[in-house]
């Protein structure tokens, strides 16, 4: 059980921020101070969740500051509750690394590596990460262990959840405006996790070297924001059989079909397309999520 608390709202914001990645968590509970309450509130509040909650024997207490109320109440309570663990420093970047699986000791050390400004040493920490990749399991079939249209392309959900989900060792990039952005390119390489390899590459140039077999035995998480990418694949001889539709952003001619995307009718005929060469085509956020029949969504839409 974590308790996240703060002055303020800020633990339920912090909190609420962390679902928009991670999706629904269990264990979590944001508790806030404000005026008028008192040390004793807070305490209160604290021993009201652990007894809601039986079951969850060991807590942790997250509080936003040091020494500030929240923080002294947690440690109040601990004196009654003696193996409750205490930390201040409450951030998002913290919260989504131990929400995934981080220890707290190890996600507070990885937030006071990471945090300054984005750029040179995110880069030099990404390479220094990357020197020791994580084991992941060997794949002796299909390279690609998951495809998804995802206008946002590496961002927290892809970043934390996905790529550690299908255990990917390669990110790949596939879009033909993009190759041609220095910008763009030196953004993504930024946001791609620590330990796992970059591909950003056209669609021929991808479909080049998957006929040549360049990836096999790795195990590649391939990323369009552009489904024109994914016609362009398949027709080259790409082995796909199946594509997550996650996030589609809204724009002129574009109906909504899900939370998350919106399409087009040129969208809705590469999609059509896609199914006659045999692919499943499902729509799932994240990984904790269950599958939905992406044409089913889109014949909803449609009426």
């Amino acid at each position: 059980m974590f308790i996240l608390t703060s002055h303020g709202d800020y633990a339920k914001a912090t909190l609420a921020s962390c679902q928009m990645i991670t999706g629904q968590l269990d264990g979590f509970y944001p508790v806030s101070f404000n005026d008028p309450m008192g040390v004793d509130d807070v305490v209160a509040q604290y021993q009201q969740i652990i007894e809601q909650h039986p079951e969850d024997s060991d807590v942790t207490i997250i509080a936003d500051i040091p020494n500030g109320t929240p923080a002294n109440a947690a440690h109040i309570f601990q004196g009654s509750h003696p193996a409750t663990k205490v930390y201040a420093g409450l951030s998002l970047m913290t919260l989504l690394a131990i929400a995934t699986g981080t220890e707290p000791d190890a996600a507070f050390a990885q937030t006071a590596e990471l945090a300054g400004e984005v750029g040179k040493k995110h880069r030099v920490q990404a390479a220094k990460t990357a020197s020791k990749p994580a084991a992941v399991p060997e794949n002796h079939g299909n390279p690609l262990v998951n495809v998804r249209v995802d206008a946002r392309l590496i961002h927290g959900q892809v970043a934390t959840m996905w790529t550690r989900s299908v255990a990917a060792s390669r990110i790949m990039i596939v879009d033909d405006e993009i190759v041609q952005s220095e910008v763009q390119k030196a953004t993504l390489k930024t946001a791609v996790p620590g330990g796992v390899h970059l591909s950003i590459l056209t669609a021929q140039g991808a479909a080049d070297r998957f006929s040549k077999q360049q990836y096999n035995g790795q195990r590649v998480f391939l990323i369009v924001r552009d489904v024109t990418m994914l016609q362009k694949l398949v027709d080259a001889g790409v082995a796909i059989d199946k594509v997550n539709v996650g996030n589609m952003s809204m724009q002129s001619g574009a109906t909504q079909i899900a939370k998350s995307v919106a399409v087009t009718p040129d969208d809705v005929a590469v999609f059509k397309h896609l199914t006659d060469k045999g692919v499943k085509l499902y729509h799932q956020m994240v990984p904790n999520d269950p599958q939905a029949d992406f044409n089913e969504l889109l014949a909803k839409g449609s009426k």
